[in-house]
Parts: C-alpha cells; sequence; structure tokens
C-alpha cells in the first residue's frame, strides 16, 4: 500500500529540525523587575513617552545569548495608538540599556495584548525592562 512510505515521510519530516540546546529558550528569574535600579551607564537612552502601560513581562533566554520578552501592554489612551521598538528598552547587567529589534502594534483604546519582542543575542542578561510610564 502506499500508506507505509507516506507514514515514513511524516515521521521523517516531524523529526528533522531539533533546535540545538544553546537555541533553546529558557524563563529567567527576574529579581530586579520592581527595583529602582540607579546605573549611570545610557542614561541618555530612554524610552519614547507614549500612553502605553507596560503591565508585565517575563525574560526568557538561551546559552546561544538570545534575549526575549514576552510583555503585556495596556493602551491607556482614548484613542488608537501604535507601540513599536521606541516605547520599550531592556536595562542590561553591564548597566548597558538596549532598544528591542523592530516592530510595530496597533492597540484600540483601552485594549490590551501581549506579544513576545526579541533583542537579539548578547551575553549581558536583561535585569529589567522600563517604558516611559
Amino acid at each position: 500500500m502506499k500508506v507505509w512510505p507516506l507514514f515514513a515521510l511524516f515521521s521523517l519530516s516531524v523529526f528533522a529540525y531539533e533546535p540545538e540546546n544553546d537555541q533553546v529558550l529558557r524563563f529567567e528569574h527576574s529579581p530586579f523587575k520592581d527595583v529602582q535600579l540607579q546605573c549611570e551607564r545610557d542614561k541618555h537612552i530612554v524610552p519614547k513617552r507614549s500612553e502605553l502601560q507596560l503591565d508585565n513581562y517575563a525574560l526568557l533566554a538561551a546559552d546561544n545569548g538570545e534575549r526575549v520578552a514576552i510583555i503585556t501592554l495596556t493602551n491607556t489612551a482614548g484613542g488608537q495608538r501604535i507601540f513599536n521598538q521606541d516605547h520599550i528598552v531592556a536595562v542590561m547587567a553591564d548597566c548597558a540599556r538596549l532598544f528591542p529589534q523592530a516592530f510595530e502594534i496597533r492597540l484600540a483604546p483601552r485594549q490590551q495584548t501581549s506579544l513576545q519582542i526579541h533583542f537579539g543575542r548578547t551575553l549581558q542578561p536583561v535585569l529589567q525592562l522600563i517604558s516611559s510610564q
């Protein structure tokens, strides 16, 4: 029958991609999430002012240095707003500040959403995310 070759092909495609262990994202503990950091380095790098509120976030990292965050935002304005990489900054362990990779999302008034943002590869872990609110 022709079912066996299809099953074999499907089985190979399921196991064809297996990420390297150093590429697997893992949640990172965020002990500085609610702490006022006094980092002076790159203090001039600040998020763009907006009426978007960063409600919560979780940090993820891979052994290869990939840094990612899952964020929840709320548009506190009475009208539609656009949120992009200029509205959030990561404070790194060496006190450097880093904008995420480019993204853009539109939010209706009072709308809340969650999304994943990427900071690329870096040796320094993310200590905290900051927004203008």
